[in-house]
């Protein structure tokens, strides 16, 4: 028996919640977070998947994101939330999207979740990434190993960010900071393994952990190879 988790609107209407599990690959690394969702948007509309919109002078589809992706990044492990009408089995959810979605976009699990569970922002534990850096000259390994130990010996790494309001404050990023180090080093590329942890929502980019190495041979730009291989949840 298939068990169809369910909300009866006001109106009559059944809505379900499905969360799924997406990869992208390399063909679709330099699409935007905006770009990703009107590709999903639209993919929707061309399975003939319902998509609930909320309430209000502006309704929006009911569409969310664990988090934004990074231009020039691909994914083994992504999240999303969809409120879907009318019913729908997993195994159905998923044939219709993926035939719907272009290469580099794949939906590879998917389950219905309750309303009321903890959203994907709130659930986000740990981040593992694996980034290929380019490199202008010839460094050796012991050099990087030694930037990578003083970095992690640090007790407080104090980068600077412009607040919404635009002001400039200070943010401690050590804590975010799980493991980093070296994959594979190769004559003109090194390939880390970085892991970081969400604490209160909040986390930081691999590429400003990079930075703090100071390493003046990396090329730290869009073309910065990186793949985040693990999306940990609670």
């Amino acid at each position: 028996m298939i068990v169809v988790l369910c909300n009866l609107r006001k109106d009559g209407f059944v809505v379900s919640i499905i969360r799924f599990k997406f990869q992208r690959k390399e063909a679709l690394r330099f699409l935007s977070h905006l770009d990703q969702l009107r590709l999903f948007q639209r993919a929707f509309r061309r399975a003939n998947i319902e998509i609930e919109h909320s309430q209000g002078f502006n309704p929006h589809p009911k569409l969310a994101f664990a988090q934004a992706m990074s231009v020039g990044m691909m994914s083994d492990e992504e999240y999303a939330d969809v409120t879907v009408k009318g019913t729908i089995t997993i195994d159905e959810f998923m044939q219709k999207i993926n035939k719907a979605l272009p290469e580099g976009l794949c939906v590879i699990d998917a389950w219905y979740i309750e309303k009321g569970t903890l959203s994907l922002n709130a659930s986000m534990c740990e981040s593992e990434y694996e980034i290929n850096v380019d490199l202008s000259h010839s460094i050796s390994e012991q050099d990087v190993q030694r930037a990578i130990d003083k970095v992690l010996t640090q007790k407080a790494i104090i980068i600077e960010r412009r607040t919404k309001k635009g002001k400039m404050t200070e943010k401690d990023i050590r804590p975010f900071i799980k493991t980093l180090k070296i994959k594979k080093m190769e004559v003109s590329s090194i390939t880390f393994q970085l892991t970081v942890i969400y604490i209160e929502q909040q986390c930081v980019k691999p590429m400003i952990v990079l930075q703090k190495l100071n390493i003046k041979a990396f090329i730290l730009d869009p073309t910065v190879f990186m793949v985040r291989k693990r999306l940990k949840l609670t």
